[in-house]
């Protein structure tokens, strides 16, 4: 058996965004752009490079592509509801997208232990389907507020919590765990506090399976550190700060380069005790962002089952907003963007050697 099966959880405009681009870009009809593995990104010595040229991550040919939704519906249907993409583009994959039929993940059960078991059973059948080595699921489910109940420290706790249907129990939580019991590594795409509890880090590490999130980091989180860069760089000190994000109600009404606007305004201390403003902004589908990050998070996180890590894969907070939890000390989080990016970096060699040692 070769290959890995990547099953998308919600077939959103992040979710039919990121099946759509990994057939057109397999498909040759666009580059990869966005992606840090395939299209490249800025190095620490300013060199254009794709993080595929530092270890052997799967190729785009390599995945099997699966999804789960709460009805029957298909990747093309979802991509189209979603307008996202370009019609014209989309009705040319219609044929490859169509295959992509989803699970159904709203069902009656019992309990949502039950549930996760009955999911978990769809993932095996996935993986036997398609004839993949290894899967990863992908799951752009948002959760709820941070829970007011007290969240599963051990495996145990997060099993209880499923079966007595506990409050800070999420959708997303219920996939994590049927991921683990299939033997899939787990991508937290969307924000979800209850993910950040330390028993999901430990299910995984018991089931020797890598996981990492919660919630992919968006494109404001590189607007601002770019933001005080370019201050700092004129001698200003930058003294406040605020985010502004939007997204025109009406879809016809598009801005140019799409609806959604996410700028950061600066201001900062000047000469003679004055003031200036800086404001950097993005203007188009922050899905597609997204969708390219979680494609990245994916390929990364296939390298480490490959490598034999298990449990909450630290060195991949560089994609996410929140780091998922841990019952190992952790060391302190890096103060930037960039350090973060160069411990992704720096990590990818040992993965590579580790990986190579184990197909041996």
């Amino acid at each position: 058996m070769e290959g890995t099966g990547l099953v998308v959880v919600g077939l959103g405009a992040v979710g039919s965004s990121l099946v759509s681009g990994v057939l057109a870009a397999r498909e040759h009809l666009v580059h990869p752009f966005g992606s840090l593995v395939e299209g490249g990104g800025a190095g620490r010595a300013g060199g254009f490079f794709a993080l595929r040229d530092l270890a052997p991550l799967a190729g785009l040919g390599d995945l099997s592509l699966g999804a789960f939704e709460l009805r029957e519906d298909d990747a093309y249907r979802a991509t189209v509801r979603a307008g996202v993409l370009d019609r014209s583009l989309v009705d040319e994959l219609r044929p490859q997208l169509r295959a992509v039929r989803a699970m159904v993940g709203g069902r009656q059960a019992p309990t949502r232990r039950h549930l996760s078991d009955a999911l978990a059973e769809d993932l095996r059948g996935f993986l036997a389907h398609h004839r993949c080595a290894r899967g990863v699921v992908v799951c752009t489910l948002p959760g709820a507020p941070p829970p007011e109940g007290e969240p599963g420290f051990t495996a145990e706790e997060v099993w209880s919590a499923l079966e007595k249907g506990a409050d800070w129990v999420t959708p997303g939580l219920v996939y994590a765990a049927a991921a683990a019991q299939a033997g899939f590594a787990f991508i937290g795409a969307g924000r979800d506090a209850a993910l950040c509890s330390p028993g999901i880090s430990a299910l995984f590490a018991e089931r020797n399976l890598p996981i990492a999130g919660t919630g992919l980091l968006g494109p404001d989180a590189t607007l601002r550190e770019a933001l005080s860069q370019a201050l700092a760089a004129e001698g200003l000190h930058l003294t406040g700060s605020a985010s502004l994000s939007t997204r025109a109600e009406e879809r016809g009404a598009r801005t140019w380069g799409g609806a959604d606007r996410t700028q950061e305004i600066g201001r900062a201390e000047a000469w003679a005790g004055g003031a200036l403003e800086l404001s950097i902004e993005l203007r188009g589908q922050v899905a597609l962002h997204l969708a390219a990050r979680a494609l990245d998070a994916a390929l990364l996180i296939e390298l480490a089952i490959r490598a034999g890590r298990s449990g909450a894969q630290d060195w991949m907070d560089a994609l996410f907003a929140a780091p998922l939890g841990s019952g190992t000390p952790r060391e302190a989080a890096a103060a930037t963007l960039a350090e973060r990016r160069a411990r992704l970096r720096a990590e990818l060699p040992a993965l590579a050697e580790r990986a190579s040692r184990e197909a041996a």
